[in-house]
């Protein structure tokens, strides 16, 4: 019996998934991450908190976008309390806390950022941390991956 409705034939439906997932993973690899952040709120990025937990790296930026007045910070990893920019870090591409990445030393001695400043190329900078600062070590420079091994 047919309703006279065509019907596709199964070949065509995983062309058509794969095409879909193929645009989806293009637009999400070129996305920025952008997040608009309350007054008082500083979100962690991703591997900020020093393995000590008296430090962390956290992101803070005003406006629709977050690109107003757009910092990363070391904190007191206890209190929460910002203890002061990072100004080295500058010109990032995004404002998404999910978009920047640390890695610190096993002493928590040291912390390297990985950050974007245009869709295909990153930067990392290297901080020595003690006595409540940071202290630049090496960077801005570029970066070959956005992710550390």
């Amino acid at each position: 019996m047919s309703s006279g409705i065509p019907r596709r034939s199964a070949k065509t439906r995983p062309r058509s998934v794969l095409i879909a997932l193929f645009i989806f993973a293009i637009t999400t690899a070129f996305a920025t991450s952008n997040r608009e952040y309350g007054p008082h709120e500083y979100v962690v990025i991703e591997g900020g908190l020093s393995p000590d937990h008296k430090y962390s790296i956290a992101a803070h930026g005003g406006g629709e976008l977050g690109y107003d007045h757009f910092h990363i910070y070391l904190m007191n990893g206890v209190t929460g309390k910002k203890i002061g920019p990072l100004e080295e870090i500058k010109d990032a591409l995004d404002t998404g806390a999910d978009a920047f990445y640390a890695k610190w030393s096993a002493n928590s001695t040291e912390v390297a950022i990985r950050y974007r400043i245009d869709r295909r190329e990153a930067l990392e900078v290297r901080y020595r941390i003690g006595n409540g600062r940071a202290v630049l070590v090496k960077g801005p420079s570029k970066s070959d991956g956005l992710r550390f091994d």
